[in-house]
């Protein structure tokens, strides 16, 4: 059975997916979500950092469809969305290595963590607050070295879709 607590966090996720706020998610949906993602990165199409983005969406649409469009119609309903989320295979094979490359976009200088200054850019382009883009920062950066390392991200990623 789901909590209150689950039920409202598995609707929370899904309205950020359902991208139209048509009540399902489509491809178009998560395309919408992917080439934003990309926009605010500044990454040129048909650059390497874009198509690793775009197919990682592709793959989390196709996970999607495939593996939880229970009745074919093309489209995820929430209830069908709740299934997916659910299952710890999804989570780790689909949603965290797409979270991982688009976070990985706002490493600018390539050395593969994520400095402050970069973590700064990448949430203020994402219209999140000074005050909270810090406080996030510092919360996710567990060993205090001033810098997000993929590890690091990763534990973030999941927190956010098993809390």
């Amino acid at each position: 059975m789901v909590t209150k607590t689950e039920r409202d966090h598995f609707q929370r996720l899904f309205r950020q997916l359902d991208a139209d706020g048509d009540g399902v998610i489509a491809q178009v949906d998560v395309d919408q979500l992917v080439h934003g993602a990309v926009a605010r990165s500044g990454a040129a199409p048909g650059s390497p950092e874009w198509r690793r983005v775009v197919d990682l969406g592709n793959r989390i649409w196709y996970g999607l469809r495939d593996t939880t469009d229970a009745d074919k119609d093309g489209t995820v309903s929430a209830r069908e969305f709740v299934t997916a989320y659910r299952r710890p295979e999804f989570l780790e094979q689909t949603v965290v290595p797409f979270e991982l490359a688009v976070l990985e976009m706002a490493d600018r200088d390539g050395d593969g963590s994520i400095a402050l200054h970069e973590w700064a850019a990448w949430q203020a382009a994402k219209g999140m607050s000074p005050v909270e883009m810090l406080s996030e920062f510092t919360r996710l950066d567990a060993d205090g070295d001033g810098c997000l390392s993929k590890e690091e991200c990763a534990q973030h990623i999941r927190a956010q879709y098993t809390a």
